[in-house]
């Protein structure tokens, strides 16, 4: 089982020698091993080969047998969510037509049965586009050397998630973290407590509209935002089910809420959000639920 390779996280865009750029990916990290079949493996080694199906043909877009790193990705990283927790065949089908996935690849780390970690990430890129042959199920990444600080902004300009930057000499670390691989991001990523929730309209009507989200500031809650995107029915009713023995009185001294609220809740549980940036008055620019923590 082979361990990916991690990023560590850079403050700002740069451009700098050797160094090449790439979009970032929002899906799940897959490593997939393509020989007489795909066999695919999650980030913490779990085979999710089966949660995929659309993808089993992978195997037959490599010139030789190979092993990949890349990420799963569908049209949102909310309908990757929506797939990668289903269990029963019958939802596995359904799912895969109503959000089917693509395999993007970024690296290769064997061929008929050789290491190539320990390549430079130049050489593995030229490796992976005369492997990797692609089809509408799968592609490799597309790349480039320097133009980092132009490539972000125009990630930023059509709200994508950011851009990865890798030192083009540097080998493939398996199972590390390191500082050859750096992840800028258009969006930023915090945990927040849940402290109640609002009231919620149309299809919303029998759950709630939006999670009101705190901080906790030395011994003080303070109220941040909501979070009502990034939240299917299925998730709604899963979280209303929690947060309702949970019902209690406000935590905050003052939260000038816009928004009817529902119920309050003790802060028991957090939840993931991703926001553009935070207001002068500490509240979260367009939060976006991304899991229950």
């Amino acid at each position: 089982m082979i361990q990916p390779m991690l990023a560590q996280t850079a403050a700002a865009p740069f451009d700098r020698p050797a160094w090449l750029f790439e979009t970032k990916l929002d899906g799940v990290r897959c490593i997939a091993y393509l020989a007489a079949e795909a066999r695919l493996q999650g980030r913490n080694g779990t085979d999710i080969t089966h949660s995929f199906p659309e993808l089993h043909g992978l195997h037959r877009q490599v010139r030789q047998s190979c092993i990949l790193d890349g990420e799963i990705i569908c049209a949102s990283f909310e309908q990757v969510q929506k797939r990668i927790h289903k269990e029963k065949t019958l939802d596995i089908r359904v799912a895969s037509r109503l959000y089917p996935a693509t395999y993007v690849a970024f690296d290769i780390l064997n061929v008929s049965g050789e290491s190539t970690m320990h390549l430079n990430l130049l050489a593995r890129k030229r490796l992976l586009a005369e492997v990797f042959i692609g089809d509408e199920r799968g592609k490799a990444l597309p790349w480039q050397l320097g133009g980092g600080m132009a490539l972000f902004h125009q990630v930023a300009a059509s709200h994508g998630e950011g851009i990865m930057a890798k030192w083009s000499l540097s080998p493939y670390l398996e199972g590390r973290r390191s500082e050859y691989w750096l992840k800028i991001k258009n969006f930023q990523e915090g945990v927040f407590y849940v402290c109640g929730i609002t009231e919620g309209e149309g299809a919303r009507e029998d759950t709630f509209g939006s999670l009101i989200l705190g901080e906790l500031v030395g011994d003080r809650m303070v109220y941040v935002g909501n979070a009502g995107s990034g939240l299917d029915d299925s998730e709604l009713r899963h979280l209303l089910g929690i947060l309702n023995s949970l019902k209690g009185d406000s935590p905050f001294v003052k939260a000038d809420v816009d928004r009817p609220v529902k119920f309050w809740t003790r802060p028991a549980i957090k939840v993931e959000v991703r926001y553009l940036e935070r207001g002068s008055d500490g509240k979260l620019r367009f939060p976006t639920f991304r899991r229950l923590v």
